[in-house]
């Protein structure tokens, strides 16, 4: 079985021969092949892969992204999780076009969302079908090969003021073509492949994505809703990251899971937990394995050992709180195969937390060093920093067993775990 997760991407060029942005493409194998049975769950897959596991700047520096949206993205809430600042909805040629579609189009248009028609075509079915929308569309695609001459197709749309894609070019004739018919920007294999992408899969379980989205429908307690996240480090670390691409979030840095969830609000996050619902990992044929059980329990296991110690050495919540979200994010470089210091670039917390991931100094940064010297039984290790925290073993063991309990009762295992560190001569 196959435990990862696939994203395509390809740019697409300017006049002058720079990236003007990027597609990203739905794919299901490693073959860079798709095969898409439902939009809303391609769609869906996309934008999860873009946000959660590779990072959207990491695939367009900062440049456009266009995605595929059909109506049933657009009148879904969760287009909401998508940011307008970064994203192009590229509205695909089978999308059905009814008045409360093209009423939703004109307001998401309205609140700064920018769109594409996909594989636009002169048949009068065709033109038809979306004119109601052309007054909002800002990309218009159009293969560079097609029948009736992509040349016509432009001329019939000169009297308006979007910018026109050629796509499909995949030769130096195609392109000399497209240049001539004064297209403002280019696609095709001529200029590149789309360049797949791939991540071990940490999707959480469905089960626990629902009991979210129901908290927040029943409108819950922040406290429940806490309890709920404080069980997946995989959702912890990306609600950090999704908060950083949405606009009109004012904030200096986060420090704790409460900070964040006031801060996202319910409504966003709701649309993010049902994004993610959509993409349904299962449905692609995945399933939880073994190495993503084992860096969950070992991140969850890290997180609450840490803020027990926090909490013994200081009894402050903020302090624990920062112990916690240090102990989470400290993981993501094994669940995400990338540096801190580019985690760094996707989420904005505070500077004590920085340093105790980048240099492992400050109370919380030796916290840090003493979970993983546990992790690793470094006696030595283990007997230095808690003679210089002033803990003592009987502290260190009751904060040990606590851990290990939260852990296996978040992991929602049947197993008791009295498990204790034999500290030696430490």
């Amino acid at each position: 079985m196959d435990d990862s997760i696939y994203l395509a991407r390809q740019p697409i060029f300017n006049e002058m021969g720079n990236i003007f942005a990027y597609e990203l493409l739905y794919r299901n194998t490693e073959n860079n092949s798709a095969d898409v049975y439902d939009n809303l769950h391609a769609t869906s897959r996309v934008l999860v892969n873009t946000l959660n596991y590779i990072g959207l700047n990491t695939l367009t520096y900062g440049l456009k992204a266009f995605v595929k949206v059909d109506d049933k993205i657009l009148m879904d809430d969760v287009v909401h999780a998508v940011s307008a600042a970064y994203f192009v909805l590229e509205i695909l040629e089978s999308t059905s076009i009814t008045p409360e579609l093209v009423e939703r189009v004109y307001a998401l248009h309205a609140k700064g969302y920018r769109f594409a028609l996909n594989h636009y075509s002169s048949e009068k079915e065709f033109i038809r079908h979306f004119h109601s929308l052309i007054e909002v569309i800002d990309y218009i695609k159009i293969d560079i090969n097609h029948p009736d001459g992509s040349d016509k197709i432009l001329a019939s749309l000169k009297n308006y003021e979007c910018k026109f894609i050629a796509e499909k070019i995949e030769d130096e004739e195609s392109f000399t073509k497209a240049k001539s018919y004064d297209f403002h920007y280019f696609q095709g294999y001529y200029f590149s492949v789309p360049d797949l992408l791939a991540k071990e899969n940490f999707d959480p379980d469905n089960t626990l994505l629902l009991d979210l989205i129901y908290l927040l429908k029943t409108n819950a307690s922040l406290e429940k809703l806490m309890a709920a996240f404080d069980t997946s480090p995989y959702l912890t670390i990306n609600l950090l990251k999704f908060i950083q691409i949405n606009e009109g979030l004012i904030y200096d840095s986060i420090s704790s899971i409460e900070q964040a969830l006031l801060l996202i609000g319910r409504e966003r996050l709701s649309s993010w937990l049902e994004l993610m619902y959509y993409a349904d990992a299962k449905s692609d044929g995945y399933k939880s394995n073994a190495h993503a059980l084992q860096i969950t329990q070992q991140a969850l296991q890290r997180a609450y050992l840490m803020e027990e110690l926090a909490d013994t050495i200081k009894r402050s919540t903020r302090f624990s709180d920062m112990a916690y979200i240090t102990g989470m994010l400290s993981i993501s470089e094994i669940m995400f195969h990338e540096s801190y210091r580019k985690l760094m670039e996707q989420i904005t917390i505070d500077n004590i937390i920085i340093t105790a991931l980048l240099e492992k100094k400050g109370v919380i940064g030796r916290l840090l060093e003493l979970s993983i010297a546990i992790e690793k039984n470094n006696l030595n290790m283990i007997g230095s920093i808690i003679l210089e925290l002033d803990l003592s073993e009987r502290e260190l063991n009751k904060c040990l067993l606590n851990s290990y309990r939260r852990s296996a009762a978040a992991l929602n295992t049947n197993v008791f775990i009295e498990k204790q560190i034999e500290l030696g001569t430490a």
